[in-house]
Order: structure tokens, then C-alpha cells, then sequence
């Protein structure tokens, strides 16, 4: 694979971050603001080792089957799970296909934007990371627009009067659950230019900027009827109009789309790249055997307890650092 910038890779990571917040599930409060940091901040020392290994002259192509196959395992299962996100969530983002809540209408869905992934990874990353770059900067304007709203229309006090009944270990497993892009992070870290501590440390920084100011802000627009929203970054931004000749919520579906699309291809192409390490006679139907096993992983999580997940989630996150154990080990070799 081609090379790629740090913010290129930081622009494909944080989007499928954004994604998973816009999708977010449950309410917001500052223990939850609390939980989400303390969980990248674990993530962010278990990223370490494989970023240290990276630095030595490890890469993703000689870690052995064994990193590589299960690596592959959790970007299936964490496409799977984007792709059940957005399905739930097209309830209230109002996705205007017919009969969406339906089997049919989550295929329909499904299948759109797999053929727009399948074209996607055929450009390769080269041209993936570079349109993130772009999709990204048209979010961070959406954000700020939000932002604004908030800062200027809203009440200060939901930041002290809105809670939550989640525990503060409840909101740490939540805040895992939400980066499960640390696959792709594993992935395409060994194809960025530079160094791979700094490219770390450049990520998680702007991870944590987004998911304050993401919550932040919900908080403020949504704090007042938290209780009642099951997405109160989706209502954040569909109450935040800042401008009374445009309404923010139709930037708001743009940005969802585009979001959607890229975090899903992002997935499928680390997937097949891993898959070409994996299983290299297997040259044909590549992107859309990885595709087809997302939207069935989809269906397997739907209705599922996210506690589920969430374990699954967690236990793959923690084999980071004994993969770095045996990528170090397939490198003394």
C-alpha cells in the first residue's frame, strides 16, 4: 500500500470516531464526558507497545497470520456493528427510504452504501485518505456551526443539572465501545509517513478534542430533554439553528450520509487488505465477501444487549498488546 500523512490518517480515524458519537445511544452528562476520556486514555497507553514496535520496523504485513486473522476479526465485527448503528439510528435522522425500520428497507440501505464502499475501495487508500481529509474539514465546520449554537443559545447550567444513572465503570465500557476504529488504527498506522509514536500521540489528541466538544455541546443544545432523546447528539444537532435562514439539520443529514459511507469503507478496506495478507490465492470478490459479512454481523447485533458487544468490543481492544508481544517476537526472528 501507498504511504499516507498523519492527517490523513488521523482524518479516516476521527470520522468513524464522529460517526459512532452521531449514533450514540443513551444520555450524556458529565460523568460520561469523564468515563469516554478515561477510556482513550487506556486505550491510548495500550496503543503504545504497537506504535513502539511500528518505530522498530514493524509493520502490519509481518506481525503473522495469527495478529493479522484476528485484527481482521474485529474490523468485521466493528462494520458489522456500523452498519447495525446506523440502521437504529435512521429512525430519528429520518433516512428517506421507504419501510426503513423493515428487513427490506435495512438491506436496501445496506446495499447502497456497500456499492458506494466497493467503489470507494477500489480507488485504493491513496485516494480514501485524501477525501477524508476533505469529508473531515466539512465536519469540523458542521461541528463548529453546532458549537456556536451552543455556546450562544443555550443554558450553561444543563453542564451541572443534567446526570446520568449510568456508573462511572458503565461509561469507561462505553467510551470503549465507542473506538473500536482502533483497528484500522493497527492497520493502517504501519502505511503513515513519520514517526509512529508521534502519529499515535497526533490521533488520540484529536480524539479527545472531538469527543469533548461533541458532548459538550450536546449537552447544552439536548441537556434539558436528555431524559426523553435516545440520541442527543442526533437532536443536538437537528435543534441547533444558529442562522434563521438555514436550518442545520439538513447539513446535519449530509454529514451523517457522508460519515456513514466513509467509516464503513474505512473498515472494509483495512479488512481487505489484512484479508490479501491472510489468504492470498483468494484474489476475486475480496471487498464484497468482506461487505456481505459486515451487513450479516449486522443483523447477528440488532436487537442484541449492547453489554454483548461491548464485551466483544473490549476483548479484542485488549489483545493489542499481546499482539505487539508477538509482532515483536515474528520480528527477532
Amino acid at each position: 500500500m501507498p504511504k499516507i500523512t498523519k492527517t490523513q490518517l488521523t482524518a479516516m480515524l476521527l470520522i468513524t470516531d464522529t460517526f459512532t458519537l452521531l449514533c450514540f445511544h443513551g444520555q450524556i452528562s458529565v460523568l460520561t464526558i469523564t468515563g469516554f476520556l478515561c477510556g482513550i486514555a487506556v486505550q491510548f497507553i495500550m496503543s503504545l507497545p504497537l506504535a513502539k514496535l511500528y518505530s522498530s520496523g514493524g509493520t502490519i504485513e509481518n506481525s503473522g497470520k495469527i495478529v493479522q486473522s484476528v485484527y481482521l476479526i474485529y474490523l468485521l465485527l466493528w462494520g458489522g456493528t456500523l452498519f447495525s448503528m446506523l440502521w437504529r439510528a435512521s429512525d430519528v435522522i429520518y433516512i428517506p427510504y421507504e419501510n426503513s425500520n423493515g428487513i427490506w428497507g435495512k438491506l436496501l440501505i445496506a446495499g447502497m452504501i456497500a456499492l458506494v464502499c466497493l467503489y470507494s475501495s477500489s480507488t485504493g487508500l491513496k485516494a480514501v485518505s485524501r477525501s477524508a481529509v476533505i469529508a473531515m474539514s466539512a465536519g469540523v465546520i458542521s461541528l463548529l456551526i453546532v458549537v456556536i449554537s451552543a455556546s450562544f443559545g443555550s443554558d450553561w447550567n444543563n453542564i451541572l443539572t443534567t446526570k446520568t444513572s449510568d456508573s462511572f465503570m458503565t461509561e469507561v465500557t462505553r467510551g470503549f465501545f465507542l473506538s473500536g476504529g482502533l483497528g484500522s488504527f493497527a492497520v493502517f498506522l504501519s502505511y503513515t509517513k513519520g514517526s509512529p509514536l508521534k502519529n499515535t500521540i497526533y490521533y488520540f489528541t484529536g480524539k479527545i478534542i472531538l469527543t469533548v466538544t461533541v458532548t459538550i455541546s450536546s449537552i447544552l443544545v439536548a441537556g434539558g430533554i436528555m431524559k426523553i432523546t435516545e440520541f442527543p447528539v442526533v437532536t443536538a444537532g437537528q435543534l441547533a439553528q444558529p442562522f434563521s435562514v438555514q436550518r442545520i439539520d439538513s447539513l446535519f443529514l449530509i454529514i451523517f450520509a457522508v460519515f456513514a459511507v466513509f467509516s464503513i469503507a474505512i473498515q472494509s478496506l483495512a479488512s481487505t487488505e489484512l484479508l490479501i495478507k491472510i489468504f492470498p490465492k483468494f484474489k476475486k470478490l475480496r471487498t464484497t465477501s468482506v461487505l456481505a459479512v459486515m451487513v450479516g454481523t449486522a443483523f447477528i447485533f440488532t436487537g442484541k444487549n449492547n453489554s454483548f458487544i461491548n464485551i466483544i468490543a473490549i476483548g479484542i481492544i485488549l489483545f493489542l498488546l499481546p499482539s505487539a508481544i508477538l509482532l515483536k517476537r515474528s520480528l527477532s526472528k
